[in-house]
């Protein structure tokens, strides 16, 4: 018991270290940087250096007593930020996985609409196409008029964010295709998954989740750009890397789960007792989805 407390401890050490008080010391610094030199001088660095020097000659700084309270202030400060990083974090993927505002939802079911119809008449011109020397022309267009409805959605969009319809699309899916529903399934086939398979599922989470924190110390330099304009632009580099990595963990997170499904839904089957002799079909996910639901 002692070494596993003395390896938790050490664990938590590292976590914090890595996600609470490096960022939050880069912030902290940024911050102090941008008060000292603020627009008109923001590359003055020898005015930086001197303000730097101009505290360390302070009697009160040399005492260890004030440099114990002083490093206990900035670790306190420095995972107060933290903390607020990740709430903040965990509010941003909430903005993202939401169904509000409804009328930019709106908006983006419209633009895949057209989409849509452009791809169908594609369709239906490669369909008649065929064995012509047009053929391959028209498939082309219609393969590339597929992609570009794809990137709005796989489905209908209903969310605002091309990230809620993403991650949302997986239930639409799974239901069209198994009718199986995939949040009173999931459970059962978490429990049957492989300890390697959790463990990519898990990465993508964990990855969704960091690309939203990184968002959230984006917002933090962003502020800070008031006053010192070139916190403003690493606010916003860090934003944008943080929403295209928010889009890459979002769609291998909603791949994966789709693929528990393809790969474990006949296991599931399976072990419910539920006779599944190939593959999941549309009559054994109803059959399975009637009795997870305890539906009579």
């Amino acid at each position: 018991m002692t070494k596993f407390l003395e390896g938790l401890g050490s664990k938590l050490a590292e976590r914090w270290l890595a996600l609470l008080l490096v960022p939050s010391l880069l912030l902290m610094t940024a911050a102090a940087a941008g008060v000292t030199l603020g627009h008109r001088r923001w590359h003055d660095i020898d005015a930086l250096l001197d303000r730097l020097d101009r505290l360390a000659a302070e009697p009160t700084l040399r005492t260890a007593g004030t440099l114990i309270f002083v490093v206990a202030g900035l670790a306190a400060v420095s995972a107060g930020l933290g903390l607020a990083a990740t709430a903040l974090g965990t509010a941003i993927e909430q903005v993202w996985l939401a169904t509000r505002p409804r009328w930019l939802a709106a908006r983006r079911r419209r633009r895949w609409n057209a989409a849509d119809a452009r791809f169908t008449q594609a369709l239906l011109a490669a369909a008649r196409a065929e064995d012509t020397p047009d053929a391959k022309a028209a498939a082309d267009r219609a393969r590339a008029l597929n992609a570009r409805r794809n990137r709005i959605g796989l489905v209908p969009p209903v969310h605002p964010f091309w990230l809620g319809d993403r991650i949302a699309a997986v239930d639409t899916r799974v239901w069209e295709t198994y009718r199986l529903d995939l949040a009173t399934a999931w459970p059962r086939l978490w429990l049957l998954q492989p300890e390697d398979a959790r463990g990519e599922l898990t990465a993508a989470r964990t990855g969704l989740a960091a690309a939203t924190r990184l968002l959230a110390w984006a917002v933090g330099y962003l502020v800070i750009g008031t006053v010192w304009w070139p916190a403003a632009l690493i606010g916003a580099v860090t934003a944008a890397t943080a929403w295209r990595r928010a889009r890459i963990a979002g769609a291998a997170f909603a791949e994966l789960a789709e693929s528990v499904v393809d790969l474990y839904g006949k296991r599931l089957a399976q072990e419910l007792g539920v006779p599944c002799e190939t593959r999941l079909t549309r009559s054994v996910g109803a059959e399975i989805t009637t009795l997870l639901r305890k539906q009579s």
